[in-house]
C-alpha cells in the first residue's frame, strides 16, 4: 500500500486561509490570503459592509479619506438579457497592492444579473470557500484575483437581468494597500453607478 505525502506548507496555507489560525495555534492575519480575493459582502451595497468597517480589516482610516479615487465605467443604459462591459479603476493610487469587490442591486434591493470574469485579474466569488458567499448569491459578486492585486484597473462583464426594477446600481469597494502584509495603513474607497434598461 502506498502512502500519499501531503505538502505541509500547502496544508498550512489552506488551514490559515479558512480559519485564521496557524499551525502553532497563534492567530495569523488572513490578509495575505485575501490578496487572492476578500470575503464576500464587502461592496458597501445595502446590507453589505466595507473592509474598513470590520475590526482588524483595513480600518486605519475613514472611507474615501485619501487622494485616490475609485471609479466605475459602464454604459448608462442596458438591453435586458444582454452583457455589458464594466471597468473599475483606482486612480491616483499610492499603494503597492490593490483590490476591489462589486455587486449590482435593483431598485427593490435585490442583487441582480451575473458577472463574468475577463482574463486573469478578476474572478466571480465562488460558493463554499473562506469568502462566505451564500449559494443564493452565486454569480452576483466579482473581485480581484491574486494576479489582479497588482493592478489598478479591472475589466469584466455583467449579464443584465430581464424584468429587474430600475435603476440598477453597481456598488464597489476597493483597497489601496501598502503591501506590508498587515491590514493597517491601507485606504478603503467606495463608488457607485446607476444603469437603466432601454
Amino acid at each position: 500500500m502506498k502512502l500519499r505525502v501531503v505538502n505541509k506548507s500547502m496544508l498550512s496555507f489552506a488551514f490559515v486561509a479558512l480559519s485564521g489560525i496557524g499551525p502553532s495555534g497563534i492567530f495569523v492575519d488572513p490578509l495575505y490570503a485575501w490578496s487572492a480575493g476578500p470575503p464576500a459582502y464587502a461592496t458597501n451595497a445595502p446590507r453589505d459592509t466595507t473592509c474598513n468597517t470590520n475590526p482588524g480589516c483595513h480600518d486605519s482610516f475613514l472611507t474615501n479619506s485619501s487622494t485616490a479615487k475609485l471609479s466605475i465605467a459602464a454604459p448608462a443604459v442596458y438591453t435586458p438579457g444582454q452583457s455589458v462591459n464594466i471597468k473599475v479603476s483606482l486612480i491616483n493610487s499610492s499603494g503597492k497592492l490593490h483590490g476591489f469587490e462589486m455587486t449590482a442591486v435593483d431598485a427593490n434591493g435585490k442583487k441582480v444579473g451575473t458577472f463574468k470574469k475577463v482574463g486573469t485579474f478578476t474572478q466571480v466569488i465562488p460558493v463554499r470557500d473562506y469568502r462566505g458567499l451564500k449559494a443564493t448569491d452565486r454569480g452576483k459578486y466579482i473581485e480581484h484575483t491574486k494576479a489582479g492585486s497588482k493592478q489598478t484597473k479591472w475589466r469584466f462583464k455583467w449579464k443584465s437581468p430581464v424584468g429587474a426594477s430600475n435603476p440598477i446600481t453597481f456598488y464597489v469597494s476597493g483597497v489601496d494597500a501598502d503591501g506590508n502584509a498587515g491590514s493597517d495603513g491601507d485606504y478603503v474607497y467606495t463608488a457607485l453607478k446607476g444603469i437603466t434598461a432601454k
